[in-house]
């Protein structure tokens, strides 16, 4: 069976595995945010069908100039682009034909747009009896080996973050042998008292930090991301990216969204309250999770077949994320989001009739 490469497909991974959809379903292999904006938040229909007629602006110069004032940057270090995907691939580009290191189990873009533009790609595995974390003096040494590195922080699928400390060290490591290190923090905005690398670019220009505005506003379908970085990094970025890369609509629904942080402050607490009470609700002695600080986590059973999980979990209506593709873990998980009370609760009740 080929699996998709992504989660949020669910009829197109009902008919790869031979099944039919159930007429009901809850998607949990999609890591966006459950809660939507009320319908008095969004846009009237005039609005719509005047922005879907207009050419955007293709420097995104409002948006960016609000986006830089919220990470407290200079308007030229920060690029807005067609979702944290193709911040990806141009930065795949950039990197073209040199050695690419990931930390890994990841985001599997990171390998394929690297692939895709003919770089060596390294990967370095976390530790998973561990937390799924790093052995960072050894990470540090291995970074002298890449030109670049990524790193997906709070990471995809795990859910798993590192040490203010920790990650502070692998920046001034590559900083000294010259490689650039790619942060991705497009989960960063559902983590409770998180930090974010944004803060040390002044000081490092080999640090690249991502950010996606699609997952925590619902706007997964708007495709919107920005890069931040050094002035002449952004300058080479914004030479590889299409004319009118992020659409009128997208650039006009990040403007309305993006000042709601209050918004996101009650999705964060929601996400944190459920995530914790899924955690304890889960059949005693029958399931690891990993410890996530996001929307999501991975869930295995401590005795049965994770594809039969998967598998049984389908015909519940109940679609997760295979980890068939994530180099470290080979289909042993499956990646669950932390949705509304009521979907959790399904999934609860699914997971406790199982039978291993």
């Amino acid at each position: 069976m080929r699996w998709p490469a992504h989660g949020a497909n669910p009829r197109a991974l009902y008919e790869q595995c031979g099944l039919a959809p159930p007429n009901e379903y809850i998607d949990f292999s999609v890591n966006t945010n459950p809660y939507r904006l009320p319908p008095s938040a969004w846009p009237n229909s005039e609005e719509w069908i005047r922005w879907a007629g207009e050419y955007p602006d293709s420097e995104a110069k409002e948006l960016k100039e609000l986006l830089a004032k919220q990470e407290r940057l200079r308007p030229e270090r920060v690029l807005v682009t067609n979702g944290a995907a193709e911040a990806i691939y141009l930065l795949a580009a950039l990197f073209a034909g040199r050695r690419v290191g990931v930390f890994e189990p990841t985001f599997s873009e990171y390998r394929r747009a690297c692939l895709a533009y003919g770089c060596e790609v390294k990967s370095l595995l976390a530790e998973e009896s561990v937390g799924f974390s790093y052995d960072i003096d050894k990470a540090a040494a291995w970074l002298s080996e890449c030109d670049a590195v990524f790193l997906c922080h709070p990471n995809n699928p795990t859910g798993t973050v590192m040490p203010e400390r920790d990650l502070r060290s692998l920046v001034e490591a590559a900083d000294q042998t010259g490689t650039y290190i790619v942060v991705d923090e497009a989960f960063y905005p559902f983590w409770r008292g998180g930090f974010t690398a944004m803060r040390w670019l002044d000081r490092y220009p080999r640090l690249i930090v991502l950010r996606s505005l699609t997952k925590i506003h619902h706007l997964a379908g708007a495709r919107l991301g920005y890069v931040a970085a050094d002035e002449a990094l952004i300058s080479s970025l914004k030479t590889r990216q299409p004319p009118w890369s992020t659409s009128r609509i997208a650039q006009q629904l990040a403007l309305r969204f993006v000042a709601m942080e209050s918004f996101v402050k009650w999705v964060r607490e929601r996400i944190v309250a459920e995530r914790e009470r899924v955690f304890r609700s889960l059949p005693a002695g029958r399931y690891a999770v990993s410890p996530s600080v996001v929307n999501f986590y991975l869930l295995r059973p401590l005795s049965g077949r994770t594809e039969d999980l998967f598998f049984y979990l389908l015909q519940q209506g109940i679609v997760p994320r295979h980890t068939m593709n994530f180099p470290g873990l080979d289909g042993r998980y499956v990646r669950l989001a932390v949705k509304t009370q009521v979907e959790n609760d399904r999934l609860l009740e699914a997971l406790a009739r199982w039978g291993g």
